[in-house]
């Protein structure tokens, strides 16, 4: 990540929203992300790719997932504030993209729309990005991805409502401990390295001290 804005966060009242932030695309990532309208479509957006800039909207979202009868087998139920936390990181985007200059203009939903920004009016423009920022998520005509699985065996207080204590032992099996993502209690809606690290280092410690107590 090389930059990332906190314009579309609402942290400060509830602690959620989305932060916008700029990945590195290698090709093979830029061709499955792009839309496949055509033959000639898709060439076009790989003739492009040395031009071409992409910025997301990560949201911390409130939904949650759960795992069916098997691994395989999973169900997430997006709630409608991260739809709307999405649909104004998009549209922060889109506007941020055109006032940087940008000459076109577009997002990776299925229809592969996008603007040619100095050849169109400003009216022409805010249609485009309302647009674009108000298409739908659950229908699968635009990626929607979690990067970073968390909270999947959360910690806290007591084992009806958590998997590991606050040190990372498991309430079901003494001695066991968890040190990663799946220990968060919620999501951070920000990349987890530094915070996976620092709880990977605490409980750590904590283990050294049951082993040094031990002998």
């Amino acid at each position: 990540m090389t930059a990332m804005s906190t314009v579309a966060t609402d942290f400060n009242k509830s602690g959620y929203g989305a932060v916008i932030q700029t990945p590195s695309l290698h090709p093979g990532l830029f061709s499955i992300l792009m839309p496949w309208n055509s033959g000639t479509y898709i060439k076009d957006r790989m003739h492009k790719f040395s031009r071409t800039t992409h910025v997301f909207a990560l949201a911390r979202d409130q939904g949650s997932g759960t795992v069916l009868d098997s691994p395989n087998r999973i169900s997430y139920q997006m709630k409608d504030v991260d739809k709307d936390n999405l649909s104004k990181g998009i549209e922060k985007v889109l506007r941020i993209m055109a006032a940087a200059g940008a000459e076109e203009i577009g997002t990776h939903s299925n229809k592969g729309r996008s603007l040619k920004v100095k050849e169109v009016s400003y009216h022409e423009i805010e249609k485009f990005v309302n647009e674009e920022s108000s298409m739908s998520f659950t229908d699968l005509s635009t990626p929607v991805c979690s990067a970073h699985q968390m909270g999947s065996c959360r910690m806290g207080n007591n084992p009806k409502e958590s998997v590991v204590n606050q040190m990372g032992e498991t309430w079901e099996v003494e001695g066991l401990y968890l040190a990663d993502s799946s220990v968060f209690p919620t999501t951070l809606g920000v990349n987890p390295m530094v915070t996976i690290q620092a709880i990977a280092y605490c409980m750590a410690q904590h283990v050294l001290k049951v082993l040094k107590r031990k002998r």
